[in-house]
């Protein structure tokens, strides 16, 4: 699974990379990107929670086939 942001969804609110740091961090517009795009273990389940959490549904985790 790939850690992926859809930029056209974000409203840039920053919950990503302020609750997740070691997942996201923040470029200089204000939209977050993807430190790690292949999470696992602990870091796999925060990535879910970051997908739950997102209030543009701009994070994803993608299937790479």
């Amino acid at each position: 699974m790939t850690l992926v942001i859809n930029y056209d969804r974000c409203i840039k609110t920053g919950e990503c990379y302020r609750v997740y740091p070691e997942l996201f961090t923040t470029r200089d517009d204000g939209f977050p990107d993807v430190l790690n795009a292949e999470p696992d273990g602990e870091e796999y389940e925060d990535a879910l929670d970051a997908v739950r959490s997102c209030p543009g549904y701009a994070v994803r985790l993608e299937d790479e086939d």
